[in-house]
């Protein structure tokens, strides 16, 4: 008699059902466990975010924004905790330019969002020009993430036929631009002078690290010193490169990039090559700053020897709270730790940790460069970029208002009086100042019969006024009180009447603040609005230090005529705010 065979699936399933039993019951008690310990943690950061959560608002340049967002979002998800706050990071982007005029005006959060709590730029220029507006709005001192090169930018025929040709210094850009035979010497008449676009170095980092180099190297010192630009040879060069300057050259270093790239021939180029960041050629290159692709990529040159570099500055800002300062800090640290250097260099910065770059770059190499230049100091830059701006500008029309009441006799810093800061401050501003008019007047109470105010040099080219302002500096002594509004408005009626068209006329009202004299804020406004003629433009900036000035007075008086407030914690910044000054734009 035959044996019946069990079926083979009843088999296999009386062996599979108690192990899967057995894994049912492993994955109930495993979920409640994750769920439990999922619990237990979300009790435990409770316990650690008592104080509830604190949120960092950070601003970077469009140059690191997308590196940066990526770094934020590994910050956010490692659950950072500060005390008793759960922490968060919030990346917004904006050009500089943009953040320093809202940080030192008026901040529009419909533009650009909440006011930061730290701010990156791409270079301590930014952070410079933040400081001699207000000193008091920077809350750390920069703290560089990376640095990114100054290179030449030109089309492709052009990189290669002058980096074939010869090696250039930065110093020789002096020569090759003011040469009238132009790309002859290498064999492309057909191809006019060679022309280098220098948009204007107070908003384009990259313009004044160029020439900042291009002098160092004329003068034969780094880093350059104002010593260096008061050089015949030097101030010979500046000339030289102005007067080099290309019709029309954009306002920006992007719309320098755009407009090359846009040329199809070298014969109908706009001009041969503009400086630019590395990390900005690469991002256009990409059209990854938010512009339309160039037909044609751009290539880079680099000139030999040190290389001007941009330092990409951490900053905190001033006015927030510990948790947030502290915050900050953290997030600085974060960023210097070796991978998230790596994303920055991926993203076309140098770092120290990291030598990789880009995987995606379309016409550049990347080359070892040498030792980074040395950066000038603030009051250098300032000076150089206000000594440009008179260059190719032509000069500007400026009275000079100083409050010479007894307060200026007060500490002006490092044991010397303030009204001595002044006229060091004046002194510099005389001798750097190539171009243009300059008038000076000093202000206090009854200083010429029963006026509080007196002309003491009167408007005019500065080349026949230099020796008279440094003798009328040095006569500047304390004496009265502050009669501000009726000094101005004197100062104003003058200036209309002396107005000199196509040019930025400005009164620079500099005091450490406070008034006294009969005449209100309103008087002074509506004389202003009175007087006040559209085709006769005279702009009211204030220089303002010391802890004695209104500023949302001078604020209001500065806005209603298209000028500028500083205010300074001392009087040591004088210089520097003068130096701003003169690089801004009509």
């Amino acid at each position: 008699m035959s044996r019946q065979r069990g079926h083979p699936r009843r088999a296999r399933w009386a062996i599979l059902l108690p192990g899967l039993i057995v894994l049912m019951i492993a994955l109930w008690f495993g979920g409640n466990w994750l769920r439990y310990a999922a619990d237990q943690r979300a009790v435990e950061r409770g316990r650690e975010c008592a104080g509830g959560p604190a949120a960092l608002k950070v601003v970077v340049t469009p140059s690191v924004e997308t590196p940066m967002r990526e770094i934020a979002k590994r910050w956010n998800a490692s659950g950072p905790v500060l005390g008793d706050h759960c922490l968060k990071v919030n990346i917004s982007s904006a050009d500089s330019a943009v953040v320093l005029a809202g940080l030192t005006s008026e901040w529009s959060v419909r533009e650009l969002g909440d006011r930061p709590h730290a701010w990156l730029p791409e270079s301590s220029i930014w952070t410079d020009r933040l400081s001699a507006v207000d000193d008091a709005l920077l809350g750390s001192a920069p703290d560089t993430v990376g640095g990114s090169p100054v290179v030449l930018a030109a089309p492709q025929e052009a990189a290669t036929t002058l980096s074939k040709s010869m090696a250039f210094s930065w110093a020789d850009i002096v020569t090759l631009t003011s040469d009238p035979g132009g790309w002859t010497r290498f064999g492309k008449s057909g191809w006019g002078r060679i022309t280098m676009a220098l948009p204007s170095p107070a908003a384009n980092p990259a313009t004044g690290l160029a020439v900042q180099a291009v002098l160092s190297g004329v003068g034969k010192q780094s880093p350059l010193t104002q010593d260096v630009l008061a050089r015949p040879e030097v101030t010979d060069a500046i000339g030289k490169l102005a007067a080099g300057q290309p019709a029309g050259v954009p306002e920006t270093t992007r719309d320098a990039l755009i407009s090359l790239g846009d040329t199809e021939t070298m014969e109908s180029a706009p001009f041969s090559m503009v400086p630019v960041l590395e990390v900005d050629l690469h991002r256009r290159n990409l059209a990854a700053d938010g512009r339309p692709a160039a037909r044609h990529p751009l290539s880079e040159i680099v000139a030999t020897g040190p290389v001007p570099t941009a330092d990409f500055p951490f900053v905190r800002l001033a006015g927030i709270d510990q948790v947030l300062a502290d915050a900050a800090d953290q997030f600085r640290q974060f960023i210097l730790a070796p991978d998230q250097q790596r994303d920055l260099a991926r993203a076309g910065l140098r770092t120290a940790s990291s030598r990789e770059r880009p995987s995606d770059s379309v016409s550049m190499t990347w080359p070892d460069l040498p030792p980074a230049t040395a950066p000038a100091n603030s009051k250098t830059t300032q000076q150089l970029a206000a000594t440009w701006a008179a260059a190719t500008e032509g000069g500007r029309i400026v009275t000079l208002l100083v409050d010479v009441s007894k307060s200026m006799s007060g500490d002006g810093g490092d044991g010397r009086s303030r009204i001595d800061r002044v006229k060091e401050s004046l002194h510099g501003y005389a001798d750097y100042t190539v171009s243009g008019s300059v008038g000076l007047w000093r202000f206090s109470r009854a200083l010429d019969k029963t006026k509080a105010y007196q002309q003491l040099v009167p408007i005019g080219p500065i080349a026949e006024r230099r020796a008279a302002l440094h003798r009328a500096i040095d006569t500047l002594a304390p004496t009265g009180a502050t009669d501000l509004y009726e000094s101005i408005a004197a100062a104003y009626k003058s200036a209309t009447s002396t107005y000199v068209a196509d040019k930025r006329n400005e009164i620079v009202v500099i005091t450490d603040g406070g008034t006294d004299g009969p005449m209100t804020l309103a008087e002074l406004t509506a004389l202003i609005k009175s007087v006040d003629d559209p085709k006769k433009p005279v702009a009211v900036s204030v220089i303002a230090f010391g802890p004695g000035h209104n500023r949302a007075a001078l604020r209001e008086l500065t806005k209603l005529t298209n000028g500028t407030v500083s205010t300074l914690t001392d009087a040591r910044g004088i210089q520097a705010a003068l130096g701003q000054l003169s690089a801004r734009r009509g």
